[in-house]
């Protein structure tokens, strides 16, 4: 087994689709579990940030590599064998996987693997 595990978190707004978001992640990762916290945020609307926990992770890695041709635009973490990947959420729902550009709308994943990402 390649890919050690995957964590992966989004932060919904009140103005977004939570079932959206839901299924795209489905579409992407698969069937997993989802944790949904609810905050509130200043005016009183909800904030629902949505986890996930994956350690059999290897069909996510293959889906990741395929979808950026082999090159995941992923930072190197603080140890060896750990990634951190930011997508573009909208484009998640969409049904497009592209890496986030500057912007805070993102799926965040923390990706710990052995001897590389697409190796």
């Amino acid at each position: 087994m390649r890919c050690r595990f995957v964590e992966i978190s989004v932060v919904v707004h009140a103005t977004e689709s939570l079932e959206k978001v839901f299924n795209a992640l489905r579409r992407f990762f698969g069937d997993m579990p989802l944790v949904v916290e609810i905050y509130e945020g200043h005016h009183g609307n909800p904030i629902y940030l949505v986890t996930s926990f994956l350690d059999s992770c290897d069909g996510v890695l293959t889906e990741l590599c395929d979808a950026f041709g082999g090159e995941v635009p992923a930072s190197k973490g603080e140890s060896e064998g750990l990634y951190y990947l930011r997508l573009d959420k909208q484009a998640l729902v969409r049904g497009v996987v592209k890496a986030a550009e500057q912007q805070d709308d993102v799926v965040r994943l923390k990706i710990r693997v052995r001897d590389g990402l697409c190796s």
